[in-house]
């Protein structure tokens, strides 16, 4: 029957019924022969005839017992079942050896209960014999694992699926000879019900160990991941902020922009791509009860205007005499202009802050004149204010200063200067600047101006940094009331002697009274009679403004300061057409009638400059502008110091001009060496005007020779020449 089987084993489903059927016959056949024979009590045992000192109680196989897959095999041989010395298939438990005196055997053999047995084998005192029970814990052992491996929970009706499975699979094992078992083998049926259930839970915490395992080792990833969200969240917190105030204003019939300022709105046009805002008001004007008298801001709303104010043309300048004689401008002049290439709230740019003039008497704002096209190129805001020159911005006199409290007269313009500088603190948001980059750009007697300012104790309220260019080197050293002293023949001229009188004069009569001797005389070597020390000053030390001599401040602190001249700053075209050409005799001439003659230095002079217009323009630029500069400079260890050396023009010359042309882009340059020096001079100032630092090759040599390159060197030509004979600083220009 055995034979049948295996060669049926790939039948179909029925003919497999069929020899199940008949196998169940047989085992029960079988059965019933190890029941006689215990009921005989012949040794009360089945000793195996296959293996020695092995006990085995056969048991009976209920039918439809599972047989799991690993712990049910077939029988070695497949040949016919023989009587009793072949083991029937199925039937065979692990034998563990009772006589251990014997070598265990090669290979461990697998005696499985037949699972078509209805009933229980018991001995004769009803209990089962301690060796059965050793191997049914084994065996129970031995499928537990699998069975949970097998069958895994998914579901709770997963689970109860397989508990029952796993059941089905133990009664099969463990079934005994009838019902009416003891209450040990009770207890024992009991607990595999028990055990299945620690199984599964030890199943659940054996997965959760390994899940805190899995995130124990990912747990650097998983980290990383987290800070990786964090970052996205924090960056789109950033990227996409809250409502804010239109970020660009909106141009309006294609050519007019509106800008916001602390009095109302301003209108502006468009040109050359960018926004210019021409006269906008910064103060009240200076007339009547307020001239003579410092600026006034707008803090009242009687002040300023109703509706839009419209900025589209520019305003004159302040009165002043212009190096000719010729007076233009007029007296309610506080105005600025603006020039910026976007009105907008978000990234504000540089702004500077032009402070243009050839003497303090007249000709501003000079060659600084900003461009739209110019703020567009650089991105950078371009502020102008206009600002009181000549006797109605520095005019000091007793009757002035008694007139006002506290008492003070002089450096109006100074004053202008500071609350055009407030205004922009308050409204240069609103057309697209930043109010903590202004950089103050003086030029000539403006450059004076900033310089002074620059000292001021409190000047980081207003401004950032300045840059001096060709400015006086000659700072206010009177006190007021000396200042008043000396000017007390100005109301001898204007016929005035009180306040009343000098505020009914005619604006025009003021500064043309103006005697040439308080003028700036053009550029030249000192004439023999020449006395520095009774020459006028405009600025005084006032006691509001300024309140000391530059020089103990500058000592003392480190200004935000950058100081700069040309080569040939003293040049001028009034000495250029003195002689049709300038011939070697005639400039030997010219230097032995200066003062140089009278401290024999004519011969010492001549062998240093060549005898032409350029070396006499180089000489007159050393006396009066270069070498003072350089000291001034060198009194302030962290200012820089720089002189343009790239001529150009017909008379090959850096003239007083060449910076500021540059930085303004005031021309085009046509050869390469001009391209050159005009990357090197903008690349200078704009380093300094985004990052508040100039760039140089020796932070040793703080002279700066800017050429086609920028060179860093110790000290300038002559410069050493001059100190050394006393000539620098009496002679120094004083605007």
């Amino acid at each position: 029957m055995s034979a049948k089987i295996e060669e049926n084993t790939e039948k179909s489903d029925d003919k497999k019924d069929i020899e199940m059927e008949e196998r169940e016959q047989m085992l029960n056949a079988e059965n019933k022969t190890l029941e006689k024979v215990e009921e005989t009590g012949e040794d009360k045992r089945i000793k195996s005839d296959n293996k020695e000192g092995m006990e085995v109680k056969p048991k009976k196989i209920p039918i439809g017992g599972i047989q799991m897959p690993g712990f049910f095999t077939r029988s070695k041989s497949k040949e016919k079942c023989k009587d009793d010395d072949q083991e029937v298939e199925g039937t065979e438990l692990i034998e563990t050896r009772t006589n251990q005196e014997e070598p265990p055997p090669p290979q461990t053999r697998i005696k499985l209960p037949n699972p078509f047995r209805k009933s229980k084998l018991i001995d004769e005192e009803g209990g089962e014999k301690p060796a059965e029970v050793k191997d049914k814990k084994k065996l129970l052992n031995t499928i537990r694992l699998p069975l949970v491996s097998v069958f895994p929970r998914k579901k709770k009706d997963d689970q109860k699926l397989e508990s029952q499975t796993a059941q089905a699979g133990l009664a099969s094992m463990e079934t005994l000879d009838d019902k009416s078992t003891d209450d040990k083998n009770n207890d024992e049926m009991k607990n595999v019900n028990l055990d299945e259930k620690k199984d599964l839970e030890a199943q659940d915490a054996a997965q959760e160990t390994t899940w805190r395992q899995k995130l124990k080792a990912y747990r650097v990833a998983i980290s990383a991941l987290l800070v990786f969200v964090l970052l996205i969240m924090i960056i789109v917190a950033v990227a996409i902020p809250g409502k804010k105030t239109v970020k660009v204003a909106v141009v309006k019939d294609g050519r007019y922009v509106e800008a916001f300022t602390s009095c109302g709105p301003v209108e502006g046009l468009v040109e050359d791509s960018a926004v210019a805002f021409r006269g906008i008001p910064y103060a009240r004007p200076p007339i009547g009860e307020l001239r003579f008298k410092y600026a006034k801001p707008l803090n009242n709303l009687d002040y300023c205007w109703n509706g839009t104010f419209l900025a589209h043309n520019a305003t004159e300048t302040c009165l002043q005499i212009h190096s000719n004689g010729t007076v233009s401008g007029t007296e309610d002049c506080l105005t600025v202009d603006v020039l910026t290439p976007y009105v907008r709230y978000s990234d504000p740019l540089p702004v500077i802050v032009l402070i243009g003039a050839e003497s303090l008497i007249g000709g501003s704002p000079g060659k600084l004149r900003p461009s739209a096209r110019y703020a567009r190129s650089k991105d950078v805001v371009f502020v102008r204010p206009n600002f009181r020159l000549g006797a109605l911005g520095f005019l000091a006199l007793e009757v002035l200063s008694n007139a006002d409290y506290p008492h003070t007269s002089g450096n109006y313009g100074l004053s202008d200067i500071l609350e055009a500088l407030n205004w922009v603190q308050l409204n240069i948001e609103h057309f697209g600047g930043d109010k903590d980059a202004v950089t103050l750009l003086g030029h000539r007697a403006g450059a004076t101006l900033v310089t002074a300012l620059a000292t001021m104790p409190n000047a980081n309220k207003y401004f950032a940094r300045a840059w001096a260019a060709s400015g006086g080197a000659l700072y206010p050293n009177k006190s007021r009331h000396d200042a008043e002293i000396e000017n007390r023949s100005f109301l001898e001229l204007v016929e005035c002697e009180d306040i009343e009188c000098l505020r009914a004069l005619d604006a025009e009569k003021i500064v043309r009274a103006v005697q040439d001797t308080w003028r700036k005389p053009q550029p030249d070597l000192p004439t023999p009679g020449e006395e520095p020390a009774r020459r006028h000053e405009w600025l005084v030390l006032d006691g509001r403004i300024l309140k000391e001599h530059p020089a103990t401040i500058w000592t003392q602190g480190k200004p935000k300061l950058v100081i700069g001249t040309t080569a040939h700053a003293g040049a001028s075209q009034k000495l250029l057409l003195k002689h049709k050409e300038w011939t070697e005799h005639l400039v030997k001439k010219h230097i032995s009638e200066s003062f140089l003659s009278g401290k024999n230095l004519t011969e010492s002079a001549l062998e240093l400059y060549p005898k032409t217009y350029k070396g006499l323009s180089a000489m007159i630029s050393d006396i009066r502008t270069v070498c003072p500069l350089m000291v001034v400079a060198s009194q302030m260890p962290e200012v820089p110091f720089y002189v343009v050396t790239q001529t150009r023009g017909e008379p090959d010359l850096a003239d007083v001009d060449s910076d500021v042309d540059a930085i303004l882009g005031r021309y085009e340059p046509k050869t390469p060496e001009h391209k050159r020096y005009f990357s090197a001079m903008q690349g200078l100032f704009y380093h300094y005007i985004w990052l508040g630092k100039v760039e140089q090759g020796d932070v040793t040599k703080k002279l700066l020779l800017v050429g086609q390159d920028v060179l860093s060197n110790a000290t300038y030509s002559h410069c050493a020449f001059w100190i050394s004979k006393g000539v620098v600083l009496p002679y120094a220009a004083l605007d």
